[in-house]
């Protein structure tokens, strides 16, 4: 049973509510603890990311406050890869994502639209290169900023389905699974993140790497992604059925402040 997730967004970012109606849709959901993470600034990403850490931390310590008894609500952020927040200890917890790349002096998103992407892929001449600095950032940001969360682990296959844009054999999964040995042997958490279904088929990570954390006994915590209170759950049953087809009894959820193993 899920009971509490820590991936969601609001109008600080790219999210469609605010966050009292995020959290009351969280208490209506059945949820206990819920954590908010919005996107950090980034000085090459002024459309989808917040312009004031300070106000987003304002008005989530309201909400903890109107939800004070009710409901347990966590103050976190997502940072990207190329531009992390500069006072981690302002946060309850860092969501570490990768959504851009940089080409020479210019920053690209390959996670946006179709057409951002292959702006991206020209820009790289070879398409090829994507994953593979890619998971180059992935085992950097693990190493190096040691999230407390890594956000959607293979998010770089996210608008590849039909290997429109790159092969995703024997060459991807080396590369996606040597940065997964790296971040098994981190004291970060990986996500099972729902929200692979708006894209593909499958959530992030998809299902060879989720056999490989299985294999070495890590488990994931299973997160929606929430960009609106529709969103508080989306997709969260079909992840859980995906970990227990791959053969997994539990999940961490983030409780009381602390990671516990909750069954699902």
């Amino acid at each position: 049973m899920i009971r509490s997730t820590l991936h969601n967004h609001t109008r600080h970012c790219d999210g469609k509510n605010t966050a009292k109606e995020m959290a009351q849709a969280a208490l209506e959901a059945g949820l206990t603890d819920f954590g908010f993470s919005g996107h950090a600034p980034a000085f090459f990403d002024r459309e989808s990311t917040m312009a004031s850490e300070e106000a987003y931390r304002q008005e989530i310590r309201q909400v903890q406050q109107t939800f004070q008894g009710t409901l347990r609500i966590y103050l976190g952020i997502e940072q990207d890869y190329l531009d992390p927040v500069k006072d981690r200890s302002a946060y309850d917890y860092v969501i570490g994502s990768i959504h851009n790349i940089k080409v020479e002096e210019s920053y690209f998103t390959f996670d946006w639209t179709q057409e951002k992407l292959e702006e991206l892929l020209a820009a790289l001449g070879d398409r090829e290169l994507l994953p593979q600095i890619y998971y180059e950032y992935m085992i950097d940001m693990i190493t190096s900023q040691k999230p407390d969360i890594i956000g959607h682990f293979d998010l770089v296959r996210k608008l590849n389905a039909g290997e429109k844009y790159f092969k995703e054999g024997r060459a991807y999964q080396k590369l996606a699974l040597n940065a997964l040995e790296v971040a098994m042997e981190s004291s970060s958490v990986l996500e099972l993140n729902a929200a692979g279904y708006r894209y593909r088929s499958t959530p992030y990570p998809d299902r060879f790497l989720l056999d490989r954390l299985l294999e070495k006994g890590q488990l994931v915590t299973v997160q929606a992604d929430a960009h609106d209170t529709s969103g508080i759950l989306a997709n969260v049953s079909k992840a859980v059925e995906v970990l227990k087809e791959v053969g997994f009894r539990s999940s961490l959820q983030w409780i009381k402040g602390k990671w516990e193993e909750v069954g699902l």
